[in-house]
């Protein structure tokens, strides 16, 4: 293809900043695709099968004859979305959530960087880089560094990787932390910045890379106060056998191909159908019809079916019946923001053709709760991003939101009776029939009004015992249960612990 990039900034130069070496970047992986390319900050319009942009630039090349693809590298309003493209591309979670305020929806691709050899930091901490543009520094939070470690600052004139190369550990934000990963060295997030002030994430380890990811390693994901106390604490943390997870992260998430060949990946353009099970017209009104779901997704109805089985095969036949490719069977007292429905298709892009169900919140293969969801029952959001990966393979889920593919021609086992448990029965099913079953990153808000109290009744207990007896050799789960290893049961709250011995 004969492609155009262009950007504030293309040269590559570290003068220039960590945008330009972003957009450097994606031209010379393009072009080691075989693609023409063509870097310009002031673009003519030529015939272009494709153009790569941010910035302003989208107002340069609107009425060019090619399919656009928009990159935000941040949130200050230089770099914000703006109408005009075809795709739009966010480099962080923060980045994605900034356009989305400014009503551009967006999927979240890591910044691309080139993986260079590992060098592994030495077994005590001696040597330090700090990594920055900045030349005069106002007030230099690391200055009494010196003092006890052997610390250079960034050299703009030198080969970034060489000055990486000799370092224990890096001092730096954004883009310099994923470069310095790039190279196996441990990294200490943290900076004093004109537009943040003294602020850091901490040293990267595996308890905190995602969320810092979150904010593409700017420091604004804990905005820890960067004092001499703080930073010699963070730097107590190095340990050097850190190297090895760094660098296997960065070439999972941000290798430059992996992320330039996301951008050319045409996502299916899903045909989506909602199904809703209704014994409350007024918590429906409140609730689920309050979400922001485009226009145009039609939403089916059925009122106190005879059981939840039933009733969902019936959504189900309907979905089918609008020719659409994925049924969503959802809660009445469900609220889906804006961006969520992309947000579902993006997701759903990334799953293998054995997929037959997924939802929002559930368990993964070791029992453990998986996804990204909030319970208005309580303040804190549900969120194992710290710990998943996304999407992630299901034993269960909640039965809040369940998403089908509806080209599997999946129906539930209607002697289920009853209205709980069918978030396990379809994973049982799925499996079953040679099918998968995955959590996705999707977020949305359950105003459930069930009391804690709540424990399971016979019905619960009885077709528990079912799914036991009937899938054997496999997890049978629940998000309504507590099941260890050993396949001991306990239940939820603690009103249920007086029907575990039932259950056993």
């Amino acid at each position: 293809m004969k492609i155009l990039i262009t950007a504030k900034y293309v040269s590559g130069s570290a003068y220039e900043g960590g945008s330009s070496r972003f957009m450097a970047l994606v031209g010379e992986v393009l072009r080691d695709m075989g693609h023409d390319v063509t870097m310009s900050s002031q673009p003519e319009n030529e015939a272009y099968d494709l153009i790569i942009c941010s910035h302003d630039r989208i107002n340069m090349v609107k009425e060019f004859n090619a399919k656009k693809i928009f990159i935000s590298h941040g949130i200050i309003g230089d770099e914000a979305m703006r109408p005009g493209a075809d795709k739009y591309i966010s480099i962080s979670e923060e980045v994605r959530g900034c356009n989305l305020m400014r009503g551009i929806s967006s999927e979240v691709i890591g910044q691309p960087i080139k993986i260079g050899k590992q060098c592994r930091p030495g077994a005590e901490l001696k040597k330090i880089l700090i990594i920055r543009r900045m030349i005069d520094i106002r007030e230099d939070p690391f200055a009494f560094l010196s003092d006890k470690y052997d610390v250079r600052e960034s050299d703009i004139k030198r080969p970034i990787e060489e000055q990486i190369e000799w370092a224990d550990l890096c001092i730096t934000l954004g883009r310099g932390a994923l470069e310095s990963m790039a190279q196996g060295k441990p990294v200490l997030v943290a900076d004093n910045r004109e537009y943040i002030g003294a602020k850091g994430d901490g040293y990267l380890n595996a308890h905190n890379i995602r969320e810092s990811a979150k904010c593409n390693f700017s420091g604004r994901r804990y905005q820890f106060q960067v004092t001499k106390e703080w930073v010699e604490k963070e730097l107590g943390k190095y340990n050097p056998e850190d190297s090895d997870f760094l660098y296997e992260y960065v070439k999972k998430h941000h290798d430059s191909t992996k992320v330039v060949t996301q951008y050319l990946a045409q996502r299916p353009d899903y045909k989506i159908s909602f199904g809703v099970m209704v014994n409350d017209p007024l918590r429906l009104d409140m609730v689920l019809k309050q979400s922001q779901i485009p226009k145009g997704i039609k939403l089916h109805f059925i009122q106190n079916p005879e059981s939840a089985t039933k009733g969902l095969n019936l959504l189900l036949d309907k979905i089918e019946a609008d020719g659409a490719d994925v049924g969503i069977l959802t809660h009445q007292d469900m609220y889906y923001p804006a961006g969520w429905i992309e947000q579902v298709k993006d997701q759903l892009s990334k799953l293998p053709e054995s997929w037959v169900v997924c939802g929002i919140v559930g368990k993964d293969m070791q029992g453990r709760i998986a996804g990204q969801f909030h319970d208005r029952r309580i303040p804190l959001d549900f969120n194992t991003r710290h710990i998943h990966d996304f999407p992630q393979p299901a034993c269960c889920f909640d039965e809040c939101t369940l998403i089908f593919n509806m080209k599997k021609g999946f129906r539930f086992d209607e002697s289920f009776d009853g209205f709980d448990l069918y978030g396990t029965l379809c994973v049982l099913q799925a499996w079953e029939s040679g099918g998968s079953a995955w959590v996705i990153d999707a977020f949305a808000e359950h105003y459930c009004m069930r009391p804690f109290s709540w424990h399971p009744d016979d019905l619960f207990i009885r077709n528990y015992k079912r799914l036991y007896d009937r899938f054997t050799g496999i997890r049978v789960d629940s998000t309504a249960l507590g099941l260890p290893p050993d396949g001991e049961v306990i239940f939820e709250t603690s009103a249920a612990l007086e029907e575990e011995k039932k259950v056993a």
